[in-house]
Parts: C-alpha cells; sequence; structure tokens
C-alpha cells in the first residue's frame, strides 16, 4: 500500500508541475483554446450540422498541440527528475491525466457551446465525439513530440493530419487511416449525417490511443534513459 501511494503522490507531483510549465505558455494556450471556436463560429455561418465537424477537428488540433508543447517544456527537466528518484510511468502517467483532465474539461465546454448553436440531431453524439477527441488528441501530441525534436516540425504534422481531414468528406478512405475518424463520425452522426458504426469507431479510436501512447512511451524512455557509468577500474 505504501508502494502505490507514494506511486499516486509523485504522479500528482509530476502533473502539478507539467500543469505550471503549460501555465508559463499562457498566451499560445489562449491560442489553442480561440482557434477551435473560431473555426467553428466561421463554419456555422454556412452549416450548422457540418459546423460540428470543424469544432471537433478544431479541438483535436488544440489538444494534441497543448500535449507537444507540454513534453517540448519538460524535456531538459525530466532527465533530473528521473536522477532524483521519479519513476518514468509516474512522470509519463502525471502528464497524460493532467492533459486529458483539462482536454476533456475544454471538450466539455465545447460540447455544451455547439449544442445551444447548431441544434444537433443528437445530442449524445455530439458530446461522444467531443469527449473522444482528448484521449486521441492528447496521445497524438505525446506521440508526435516522442519522434520529432522541435516544437515547429510538430505542430506542422499535427495541422497536416487535422487539415487532411478537414478537407475530406466523411465516406472517404483515407479517413479510416487518419486518428479522427472516430470523433468526426460521431461529428456526422450529430449532424444527421450517414455515419460508420459507433461501436466500430470506439474500437478504433481505443487502438489508435493504445498504439499512439506506446509510441510516446518508447521514444520518451528512449531520451530520459539514466546511463550509469562503470566505476573506474583500480590503479595499478
Amino acid at each position: 500500500m505504501r508502494g502505490v501511494k507514494a506511486f499516486l503522490q509523485r504522479t500528482l507531483i509530476a502533473a502539478e508541475m507539467q500543469g505550471r510549465q503549460l501555465l508559463r505558455r499562457r498566451l499560445a494556450l489562449a491560442i489553442l483554446v480561440a482557434l477551435p471556436i473560431a473555426l467553428y463560429l466561421a463554419m456555422l455561418s454556412q452549416s450548422r450540422e457540418s459546423a460540428i465537424q470543424f469544432g471537433a477537428l478544431g479541438m483535436s488540433w488544440s489538444v494534441a498541440c497543448a500535449a507537444l508543447f507540454a513534453v517540448l517544456a519538460g524535456r531538459e527537466a525530466e532527465p533530473r527528475l528521473v536522477l532524483i528518484g521519479f519513476r518514468p510511468a509516474e512522470l509519463i502517467l502525471g502528464r497524460f491525466l493532467l492533459l486529458l483532465v483539462g482536454g476533456t474539461a475544454f471538450a466539455a465546454l465545447v460540447g455544451v457551446a455547439m449544442t445551444l448553436a447548431s441544434s444537433p440531431v443528437s445530442v449524445a453524439a455530439l458530446f461522444g465525439s467531443c469527449l473522444l477527441v482528448p484521449p486521441i488528441a492528447v496521445s497524438l501530441g505525446l506521440a508526435v513530440a516522442a519522434v520529432l525534436p522541435h516544437d515547429l516540425e510538430g505542430t506542422l504534422v499535427i495541422i497536416g493530419l487535422v487539415g487532411i481531414q478537414l478537407a475530406l468528406s466523411g465516406g472517404a478512405w483515407v479517413n479510416g487511416l487518419l486518428p479522427m475518424n472516430g470523433p468526426i463520425q460521431l461529428a456526422y452522426l450529430a449532424g444527421g449525417f450517414p455515419a460508420d458504426p459507433v461501436g466500430l469507431m470506439l474500437v478504433y479510436s481505443l487502438v489508435y490511443v493504445v498504439g499512439l501512447l506506446a509510441i510516446a512511451a518508447a521514444g520518451w524512455s528512449l531520451r530520459v534513459r539514466v546511463r550509469r557509468g562503470h566505476p573506474a577500474a583500480p590503479a595499478q
């Protein structure tokens, strides 16, 4: 029990430290919050139903970029934290929980706003779409940060993935290869458009989350792994 308690305490400490690091980038966070709202409002003037998909995709970009910035902000400090006793699992889990909770709160607020403004055919599908975005987007941001060394390259990759899905129709086969297909299909369902089965999309999203987190964990572990030197041989 003591080991579990200590693990949870260090995980929460890691989450708190990560939150403090993110709050130092207030302007970036404000832009990340404003962009999906602006994208949704811009599309709302043309089609209330289609605006839901744009709002969901805008959220995915924001949450994924927040995860990317979180990893990059902690790159210098995390090896030192491992040296003083933090376990890699505690740091990874703390970051994931912080981003997931923050992303879910943001998605819920956007879901309420879109429900009031768009009058969706299915409120459940709309909230399902919004709440499915954070786990996938956080996993995507963490995976991109584990593979690419700088925020510019990582942001461009995330923009590219989101931009491709913005340009695709719901029935395009390419959607099946991209991470946000689950939320987008639910958003189509919320707008009254034909969509893939909900159960299939949930399984699809779970597979993507697990795969992306595996990439993120592997890349992060290699980066912060502590190399212990061998003791010097005694002088002859």
